[in-house]
């Protein structure tokens, strides 16, 4: 009976003990930013723009989500601060809601083209910084104003932020992560997408859509120029990006053959001539018949070589048209200088890593590609030898 009391007794003492969710942030409490923008503003300051989904605009019609009534105003908020730096941005912002802004679900965070120009390591920075953010946020820069990216209104998503998100994913999946490695590693460049506004019809200039079709290619940190569409398809090439996508070249005048490329990577390798390095990058290209516009007989191994010898050079010329027109520049994308860093380390920091902006222009690169289509999907009408 005694022993019963005692724990009787005892067992109040222990509740002193628990600890209770005193610092708990409900989940109403909190603005959850899915993109964000950074663009330059003036008198060396910054503008700042997030988007907030709005909850009672996402849940369709009667919806009863938390938050105010936005009939009529989109599903999500676009707001915008200004600040000596990014942080000071956001706390102009967060004065102005009733709510706590929460990065940790945001999906892509998008650059302003002036402010590229200036430099995007800050920005870079200050999320790898912040512990809410994800280094696998993905990254882009606009043409233009960045804020008028997180107001444009995807007809087939409920928001921009997951429009780009994807669009990132499909095409060269660059995250900050893999910038903010490419900024610290010698002899290496980045390349960041180019996202800007568009209409569903190309004669539409209301710009409610979004399209990624060039990359921005830096130097260093800082843009130097949009590529062309051949450019743009080169740095796929080079970057193993690819598979999947679709891949259209003439084989006679006005005559096309599109492919659906499965397999697409690149062997560097590397000799010296002379003491100076040489660079050849080994690119393999395989694809099925999508489209057979000059109707060829592909069986046949005559009209096969033409075709491979036509798809080698189209993907060539792509290929050697971005890297003359990046090393002419002093800009090393595809990382040379960092292959070398790895592979001739003694050699890179006694002879080339202090003029290797110098060098690029005369690195000798050679390209070769080996085609292949392994089946085709559709026979043609009229045969052609």
């Amino acid at each position: 009976m005694m022993r019963k009391i005692r724990f009787l007794l005892i067992l109040p003492c222990f509740s002193v003990l628990l600890t209770g969710c005193w610092d708990r942030t409900e989940i109403n409490d909190n603005a959850y930013v899915v993109a964000s923008g950074v663009d330059k503003g003036e008198k060396n300051k910054v503008r700042f723009s997030v988007q907030i989904p709005l909850p009672s605009s996402l849940g369709g019609a009667g919806s009863s989500g938390g938050g105010g009534g936005t009939s009529g105003e989109g599903p999500t908020l676009i707001t915008q601060g200004t600040g000596r730096n990014i942080r000071e941005g956001m706390e102009d912002i967060q004065i102005r809601l009733s709510r706590k802004l929460y990065f940790a679900h945001r999906r892509v965070i998008i650059i302003g083209e002036d402010l590229a120009k200036d430099g995007i390591l800050e920005v870079v920075r200050a999320v790898f910084m912040q512990p809410q953010s994800r280094l696998s946020t993905y990254l882009a820069i606009s043409k233009g104003d960045a804020v008028k990216l997180l107001e444009s209104q995807p007809r087939m998503e409920q928001f921009s932020a997951e429009a780009i998100r994807e669009m990132a994913k499909a095409s060269s999946n660059r995250t900050v992560m893999d910038v903010l490695q490419d900024l610290q590693r010698p002899g290496k460049d980045p390349i960041v997408p180019v996202i800007d506004t568009t209409g569903t019809l190309k004669e539409d200039d209301k710009g409610k859509e979004v399209v990624m079709r060039q990359f921005a290619v830096l130097k260093q940190d800082k843009l130097s120029f949009f590529t062309n569409e051949k450019e743009t398809q080169g740095i796929l090439w080079l970057l193993g990006k690819m598979k999947k996508k679709s891949f259209t070249f003439s084989t006679m005048e006005n005559k096309e053959i599109t492919l659906q490329i499965i397999d697409n990577h690149v062997k560097t390798d590397l000799s010296m001539e002379a003491g100076k390095p040489v660079f050849e990058l080994k690119i393999r290209a395989t694809g099925t018949m999508l489209e057979n516009e000059p109707n060829l007989r592909i069986e046949d191994p005559k009209t096969y070589y033409m075709i491979i010898r036509k798809m080698e050079k189209e993907i060539e010329t792509n290929v050697n048209q971005i890297l003359r027109h990046s090393l002419s520049e002093g800009i090393d994308f595809y990382g040379f200088g960092w292959h070398l860093y790895k592979n001739r380390y003694q050699r890179w920091e006694k002879e080339w890593k202090k003029d290797w902006e110098r060098l690029l222009p005369q690195l000798k690169v050679k390209v070769n590609v080996d085609g292949d289509i392994q089946r085709r999907m559709n026979s043609g009408k009229v045969e052609k030898g």
